[in-house]
C-alpha cells in the first residue's frame, strides 16, 4: 500500500541520514497495520452514526468522512480509557472489600 521509496525519501528528508531498506519495510509494515486498524475502526464509528441518525428518524450516511476517522483514532488512541475525570463520570478506581464494608469495633465492653 506505501511504496517504500516514498518513505524513504520522506525519512531521509526528516532526518538527514542514510535509512536502511530493512528500516523502511518495517516502518511501512507498522504504517499499514494502523492504516487497517483506523480503517476497521471507522466503520464502527459509521455503524454508531448511522444508528444515531436512525433513532432520530434521519437518513443514514453510506460514506466514512472525516468525523468517522477522527473519532476512530481517538477511540483506538484512548485505549478504552476515559479522558474524563472521575466526577465528570470517567472510570473510577475499584473498591477494596476493606473500603466497602470498614471493620469498626462493634463490641461492647
Amino acid at each position: 500500500m506505501l511504496h517504500w521509496y516514498q518513505v524513504w525519501k520522506h525519512m531521509r528528508n526528516v532526518t538527514g541520514k542514510e535509512i536502511e531498506k530493512r528500516a523502511i519495510m518495517q516502518l511501512v509494515a507498522y504504517s499499514e497495520f494502523q492504516i487497517d486498524t483506523i480503517i476497521r475502526q471507522s466503520l464502527i464509528e459509521l455503524d454508531k452514526l448511522n444508528e444515531l441518525k436512525r433513532i432520530q428518524g434521519l437518513n443514514t450516511k453510506t460514506r466514512i468522512d472525516e468525523y468517522c476517522i477522527k473519532n476512530a483514532i481517538k477511540t483506538i488512541n484512548s485505549n478504552g480509557h476515559s479522558s474524563s475525570p472521575e466526577r465528570a463520570g470517567g472510570i473510577t478506581p475499584k473498591e477494596t472489600e476493606r473500603e466497602k464494608h470498614p471493620k469498626e469495633n462493634t463490641e461492647v465492653a
